[in-house]
């Protein structure tokens, strides 16, 4: 005994929970609670019956002490053969034995971690325990152990080696360590039913104390799921499923969802979750594991209220990977129901359709090309290799929703940035449409067809409206947020879409590519001193950060050799595609100044023939040179330049009141 209020000592830790409970709760809630009471009454008696402390039960988890490792063992076992033939409740069993700390307010130590943590590897209806526990129980001749390898746990600093248990209990008996454990426990049971489970991650701790009623959860950050498979070639599995089920939760109407390339920058950090929450200013994390055998994979996950660092819920969900799409629904409804989020009937829909099956093979193809995906400027090198994965995945499953989205946002992103040619936006078209037949509710589908009918149709009412229905289901999708504030922009609602460029802020921290999109808000706006200082915020994120809407923001305020710093800055980092104008830029300057630059960057452009005519006419229109600029407009209209539809952009303002460029606007369709 440390103090006159604190115990520390050698426990078991036992944690049970209900396999299958968060599908049941979305079927059949009356059922699931019925599951959940005779959970109680069949645990709670065996843990009396074998000396334990009844600590908790928190949703579909209960939690015990025992004061040997042999009396946790043989209640598991107890517990599991009275419940031997029910299929309406199946339980998991995990147990770790380790030092635990007993005190006025609650229950702490290394034991709770790793039971918890060990847990989820028993199968359903059967009982895992640590390498600790099985030390202290072999040779027992009522058990049979089956070794399952060394897991590294989360926030556990050493490798845990687990066994699965099977046998008979053996019938309890009573100890004078059991009985003083339990009259030492009497001031801990009293906290009873006001105990809430309570997750203090940082340091690998659990405690349970009782804690004030908070706030619904209405933002949340998915961090990375851990792959267990004991593969590094798998990686991408759990990366393609972390940003598979971010996109499945940020449907859910009033949730805010924080991005994938937000939270992938803890894929391999050692800070806590509440240190993680703080930085990513959201009030609730989930966090888990995956591990795939061939077409198996089974999913853990834990959701954390992080005000107050508390437990809500956690679960396991064991698929074959023709039913993952399901699995994302499963978590999605578990979540909102944990937080009670109320969710309208056309979200409820959606997650009821999502439980189609996917061709297995399908579903690889579609995470090996999520995991070619890189920046749009190096669309040349990784765009050709991710289309034929795509490609292949709706070859095997032509009824693969998500692989004709990815697919065909690949080939947009290809003929924007590529420039020529342009013969991937009819087939783009294509795709998306075909998406949109089998899942009208997937929001990129409709922003990837509405930047079809924009930068490649010219239908500016169709964009509208794909971006519009895109918002409503998707306004979490950072790729989302960004084309609807550039068309509410476009649409002169500038407070409106400064508002949704906000929210791409709140929900896409850390991303790179966001935070120079809220770049191009403010200089679309015309807020060139905001733009500026977004600049300056996106550095904070990459000190070298430089983009081609910083070149134009310094012309737009007169700011001309900062503007060719910016422009020789941006083409060294855009690498080899840039080369020849940065050269070229270079020797202008030298010899002639700022009008020197931009006239050695036309002689190269103009003889180079992947050159966008629109990008020329922009150069031209800044030296003043109006018809020049004209002429090359109307080049740009004959080969269906998509950088036509920034007609109506900053650059253009000096043009805009020709009758000529009036004309040309008319003719494009601009409203």
């Amino acid at each position: 005994m440390t103090s006159a209020s604190t115990e520390r000592r050698l426990a078991a830790i036992m944690f049970t929970d209900i396999v299958g409970y968060t599908a049941l709760m979305a079927q059949d809630e009356e059922a699931a609670r019925r599951a959940r009471g005779r959970h109680e009454t069949v645990v709670r008696p065996q843990v009396d019956r074998y000396h334990g402390e009844w600590i908790e039960r928190t949703g579909d988890e209960t939690l015990s002490s025992f004061p040997s490792a042999l009396d946790a063992v043989n209640c598991a076992l107890a517990v599991q053969a009275e419940l031997d033939g029910d299929a309406d409740l199946r339980l998991r069993i995990g147990i770790h034995q380790g030092d635990v700390t007993f005190d006025a307010s609650g229950v702490s130590g290394d034991g709770v971690n790793v039971a918890a943590r060990v847990r989820p590897l028993a199968e359903p209806g059967s009982i895992a325990i640590s390498d600790e526990v099985h030390q202290s129980v072999r040779g027992r001749p009522n058990l049979v152990f089956e070794a399952r390898g060394e897991q590294q746990f989360k926030n556990v600093d050493h490798p845990v080696a687990v066994f699965a248990v099977t046998g008979t209990a053996a019938p309890p008996g009573l100890s004078k360590t059991a009985a003083r454990s339990r009259r030492a426990a009497l001031p801990l049971v009293a906290w009873g039913a006001a105990a809430v489970v309570v997750f203090a991650i940082a340091g690998g701790w659990w405690l349970y104390r009782p804690v004030p009623e908070l706030a619904p959860i209405r933002s949340i950050a998915v961090l990375p799921l851990e792959n267990l498979s004991g593969d590094p070639e798998q990686e991408y599995v759990a990366d393609g499923m972390t940003e598979a089920l971010i996109g499945e939760l940020a449907k859910l109407g009033s949730l805010s969802v924080i991005s994938r390339t937000s939270v992938m920058r803890y894929k391999h950090s050692d800070k806590s979750l509440p240190e993680i929450a703080k930085e990513l200013g959201v009030e609730g994390v989930l966090e888990g594991t995956v591990t795939r055998e061939g077409d198996q994979v089974r999913v853990t996950a834990q959701l954390i209220d992080a005000r107050s660092d508390t437990h809500i819920w956690n679960d396991q969900f064991d698929r074959e990977l023709s039913g993952v799409l399901a699995l994302y629904a499963d978590v999605a409804r578990a979540v909102a129901e944990q937080i009670r989020l109320e969710l309208t009937p056309e979200v409820q829909a959606t997650l009821t359709a999502r439980r189609r099956p996917v061709d297995p093979r399908a579903y690889d193809a579609y995470l090996s090309g999520l995991r070619l995906r890189g920046p749009p400027l190096q669309v040349r090198q990784w765009g050709p290799p991710a289309i034929e994965q795509f490609e292949r995945s709706v070859e095997l499953d032509p009824e693969f929703a998500e692989g004709y989205v990815a697919l065909a946002a690949a080939r947009v992103v290809l003929s924007v940035f590529q420039t020529r040619p342009r013969g991937q936006f009819p087939q783009a078209r294509k795709d998306a449409e075909r998406a949109l037949e089998l899942d009208e509710s997937l929001g990129e589908a409709h922003v990837t067809l509405g930047s079809v009918r924009r930068w490649y149709d010219w239908d500016f009412p169709g964009a509208r409206d794909s971006y519009q229905r895109a918002w409503e289901l998707s306004p979490n999708d950072p790729a989302v947020l960004n084309v609807y504030a550039a068309q509410l922009l476009r649409e002169g609602r500038t407070e409106e879409a400064l508002d949704v460029s906000e929210r791409l802020l709140r929900v896409a921290p850390f991303d790179l590519y966001s935070r120079a999109q809220r770049v191009n808000h403010f200089f679309t706006a015309r807020q060139y001193e905001r733009a500026l200082e977004e600049v300056e915020r996106v550095r904070e994120l990459d000190a070298d950060y430089f983009d081609g809407i910083v070149w134009f923001t310094y012309i737009m305020l007169g700011r001309f050799e900062e503007a060719f710093r910016a422009n020789m800055a941006f083409d060294e980092r855009c690498g080899a595609p840039c080369d020849w104008d940065r050269e070229a830029t270079e020797r202008g300057w030298a010899k002639g100044g700022w009008e020197g630059s931009l006239r050695a960057f036309l002689e190269a452009a103009t003889k180079r023939e992947e050159s966008s005519p629109v990008f020329i006419a922009i150069v031209y229109g800044f030296l003043s040179e109006t018809d020049e600029a004209l002429v090359w407009l109307e080049r740009g209209y004959r080969e269906r330049d998509p950088l036509m539809v920034s007609l109506d952009g900053p650059p253009f303002d000096s043009l805009r009141s020709d009758p000529r460029f009036q004309d040309l606007l008319r003719r494009i369709g601009f409203p």
